[in-house]
């Protein structure tokens, strides 16, 4: 006489079942479906944080171009302003030289939980250099240094947007740090030096504040920059084939301010960096390699650089970006590395990035 009731409530958990199997969650992600474990995004870069978010996965593609010098066949033709750093900031422009120095980037963030992110980028570097008084017309083309980090959100606020991280980076030795041979004359150089055959490792402390259709990004950090054996570097006082380097390493600061109209927002990034010493020399027995590195007078200065960009937000997962880079002071830090002393260039950025 129990079995009719069994039954019954046999009847009514099957349902149930069915119903939860097939009926519509919330917790469901399906294919053309946005994920539900994806942490918001803001449609506008102003009201964006400093990490991307849960869930998000970014791809970068863009491409950096600067120019030096180039004044032939007449002065006319010359790029005003451009060339070389002089000791003192002056501009030491080149009257028969033109250097061309171009960056082609894969940028990715991925947020992995709610207030990190992950990140890398991979830059290859094409490089040219002419000169019409020297017959010289030789370029390369190789990998440059990748860049790997991890910001950590400490803050955050909405409406309006406050966002402050930790960001540390590191940046592996991987470019060509090889001129090549010298055999015949430089005319026969047909390698460039695309890396400092070094590594980096920074910590930088960054901010933003949203005011309305306004907002302000700041940063400070610090890069510290280990030492290599590299190629580029020759020991001739004691007879060795390889020297030990050290780039001179960094203290940065900077400003972005920024204003949002519409889809398109208007921003100028102001960076300063103060250079230490690079130093040179054998490396030493023991853990520690750098006892015998004596430090390079003049090799040590200050820049400030600005860059004006535009960013467009076509949906909420692409976004375009132009930017151009202004160099307002410089100095020649006796290295020609464009990481250690870049040459006075305006350079012309643009990026495309897609958020999944």
């Amino acid at each position: 006489m129990f079995y009719g009731p069994l039954f019954k409530l046999s009847e009514v958990l099957v349902m149930l079942l069915l119903a939860l199997a097939f009926g519509p969650g919330t917790a469901e992600a399906a294919g053309f479906q946005a994920k539900t474990m994806r942490a918001p995004l803001a449609a506008v870069e102003v009201e964006r944080p400093l990490v991307i978010g849960r869930g998000w996965f970014e791809i970068g593609v863009g491409m950096d171009y600067k120019q030096a010098g180039g004044c032939w066949p007449s002065p006319d033709t010359c790029l005003a302003e451009t060339g070389a750093w002089g000791r003192d900031g002056e501009v030491d422009p080149f009257d028969h030289a033109k250097w061309t120095y171009t960056t082609q980037r894969l940028d990715v963030r991925y947020g992995i939980s709610r207030r990190a992110e992950l990140y890398w980028t991979v830059p290859f570097h094409y490089v040219h250099l002419q000169n019409d008084q020297l017959g010289t017309d030789t370029s390369d083309f190789g990998l440059g240094d990748p860049r790997f980090g991890w910001r950590l959100e400490w803050v955050r606020k909405n409406a309006p947007t406050s966002s402050v991280v930790t960001d540390l980076q590191l940046k592996l030795p991987a470019g060509s740090e090889s001129p090549g041979t010298y055999i015949g004359g430089p005319n026969t150089v047909s390698n460039f030096v695309l890396s400092t055959g070094t590594m980096d490792a920074a910590l930088f402390l960054r901010g933003k504040q949203q005011f309305g259709p306004f907002a302000v990004t700041g940063s400070v950090g610090y890069v510290h920059r280990f030492s290599g054996v590299t190629q580029f570097a020759v020991e001739t006082e004691n007879n060795y084939f390889l020297g030990r380097f050290r780039p001179g390493s960094e203290t940065q600061v900077a400003v972005e301010p920024m204003v949002q109209a519409g889809p398109v927002a208007v921003s100028a990034e102001v960076l300063y960096r103060l250079r230490l010493k690079s130093a040179t020399g054998t490396t030493s027995p023991g853990i520690y390699p750098d006892a015998y590195l004596v430090p390079i007078e003049g090799s040590d200065g200050w820049s400030l650089d600005v860059t004006p960009a535009v960013t467009v937000a076509v949906t909420r997962g692409v976004d375009l970006k132009v930017a151009m880079g202004i160099p307002l002071r410089g100095e020649d830090l006796l290295f020609p590395l464009e990481e250690i002393t870049p040459t006075r260039g305006f350079t012309y950025s643009g990026t495309a990035e897609f958020r999944f």
